[in-house]
């Protein structure tokens, strides 16, 4: 998965920006540069949502953490760790890699059947909402008004026949950092980065 920055937020697997220099100097001059590198639990993020943010439909994406829908609830966790996510469920499940149900880890996204679904040709392949896996067998979404953000037992959100997917955008077995970009530089994606490190190499 291509990763896209949100706002001064981006994600980055440092391996893949192909660098003839080590991981430890690719950081030094990083750090030179401005970029700050932050440690972003997503579901302690999520986790302190549940007394704090309210569900509306339709929630506008700017609204977010404070008036959240189960879409934008989950674009806005994952923009926080510099991961830019769309902003409906079905096209949340587009992206990312695929993963089976019993193969969930923590911060995979769960898409099932909700109370609308959207669907591209199938309607028995519709989505309706989504949520985020904690690892603890629970998953924490968006639910509607009177819940607001809510973390249910998996076999509860899931239910019967309910299950339409799932994604994961932080690979299991590599290692994704997120930075903080500077105000002096401009990134757009994860790729940036790499020709904003090879500029500052000795010529």
């Amino acid at each position: 998965m291509e990763y896209r920055a949100v706002g001064n937020r981006c994600a980055v697997v440092l391996d893949t920006l192909r660098l003839p220099i080590s991981r430890e100097e690719t950081l030094a001059i990083l750090d030179y540069q401005g970029f700050a590198m932050v440690n972003v639990d997503i579901i302690a993020l999520a986790r302190q949502c549940i007394s704090r943010s309210k569900y509306r439909r339709g929630a506008k994406p700017s609204e977010a953490p404070t008036v959240v829908d189960c879409s934008s609830f989950i674009k806005w966790l994952y923009g926080r760790r510099g991961i830019w996510l769309p902003r409906r469920s079905i096209q949340q499940r587009e992206l990312g890699e695929v993963v089976n149900f019993d193969e969930l880890v923590a911060g995979d996204v769960i898409f099932v059947s909700g109370w609308i679904d959207y669907y591209h040709d199938d309607p028995a392949n519709g989505v309706g909402h989504v949520g985020i896996y904690t690892g603890d067998k629970t998953v924490i979404h968006a639910a509607n008004e009177e819940a607001n953000i809510m973390e249910s037992p998996l076999d509860t959100f899931v239910g019967n026949t309910k299950f339409r997917g799932a994604r994961r955008y932080i690979p299991k077995d590599e290692e994704v950092l997120t930075f903080e970009t500077p105000p002096t530089k401009e990134v757009e994606m994860a790729d940036d980065i790499r020709w904003i490190v090879l500029q500052s190499l000795p010529k």
